[in-house]
């Protein structure tokens, strides 16, 4: 066994500093026969006798004088570092980049973030919204740690963990061709005019997975770019939609007719290696796998301003 322990230094201190193996123990909070068999190991240890009795009270020898004054940068250091191990757990000085899709921008990420603070209430939390292109730049360039993405990526250099699951559902004006009861089958897509959405973003991207290779196809005459804009393009143009489940229930105020597509795509965290077991990025990524878990299982929260 190694003659100087952590332990032992702080049994010394304190029979030093409170000059009794009583006062020591009470300060431990340990009993006084430990306190006194952990003192006597030291000295065995050492090779030194480091206390005297004198009329009562427990003296140090100069042997001891010397030690004890090595301690305090010792002790001063364990300060430090105790008030670092106390900062880290509280996420000070550390920052969290993450860049989402937009259908994730409402609910999903501000819950997880919030989630994230309670648990770090020190983080620093750096937030974007980019499509997959974006994304990838921003990884590559150090600018995001992690970031959430919608649909197939066939990209070798990052790490994918599937974190959820979503579907497309079709917005439709209520008294609309393809108004109606039940799911819409995908060959009804080509039989109206809707509104389009570019390949750049997931619902555009899936969307064209889903029908590559399949005798359905449609000619939008107006394409977006940003998924918030679609419910109230489609209300004003009086045209149907495709948007994800998620955009169709936070921001369809228009009255539309929300219709269910047999398409589903999955939900991924996405870095540029593995993410550690104990890090910030963990905490938010969990948190965004509990709350897509219970909106699959029928949990939908209010809609209307937080108060």
């Amino acid at each position: 066994m190694r003659p100087i322990t952590l332990q032992r230094l702080q049994v010394f201190c304190a029979v030093y500093d409170h000059d009794s193996i009583s006062g020591a123990a009470r300060h431990l909070r340990l009993t006084q026969p430990t306190v006194s068999r952990h003192l006597r190991d030291f000295e065995a240890a050492l090779g030194l006798s480091l206390f005297v009795l004198d009329k009562g009270r427990v003296m140090p020898t100069a042997e001891a004088e010397i030690i004890r004054g090595e301690c305090r940068f010792l002790f001063e250091g364990m300060t430090r570092l105790e008030h670092r191990i106390d900062a880290l757990q509280k996420g000070v000085g550390q920052t969290l980049s993450v860049m989402t899709i937009n259908m994730l921008s409402i609910h999903f990420v501000p819950e997880a973030v919030r989630h994230l603070l309670t648990c770090l209430p020190g983080m620093n939390v750096i937030l974007d919204v980019g499509t997959l292109a974006q994304q990838l730049h921003s990884l590559r360039a150090g600018q995001a740690d992690v970031c959430i993405v919608a649909g197939k990526v066939q990209v070798e250099d990052v790490e994918l963990e599937r974190i959820g699951q979503g579907r497309l559902q079709l917005l439709t004006p209520p008294d609309g061709p393809l108004a109606g009861d039940g799911p819409l089958p995908m060959t009804d897509l080509d039989t109206e005019a809707l509104m389009g959405s570019t390949l750049r973003g997931p619902v555009g991207k899936v969307l064209a997975d889903a029908l590559a290779g399949k005798d359905v196809s449609f000619q939008p005459q107006i394409t977006v770019k940003s998924l918030s804009m679609v419910p109230p393009l489609a209300q004003t143009m009086r045209v149907a939609s495709i948007a994800d489940e998620f955009t169709a229930y936070f921001q369809n105020n228009t009255g539309f007719q929300v219709r269910d597509l047999d398409l589903g795509f999955d939900i991924y965290a996405m870095s540029l290696g593995p993410v550690s077991h104990r890090s910030a990025a963990r905490i938010l990524i969990e948190k965004l796998g509990e709350l897509l878990e219970d909106w699959t299982a029928g949990y939908r929260p209010p809609r209307g301003p937080v108060t």
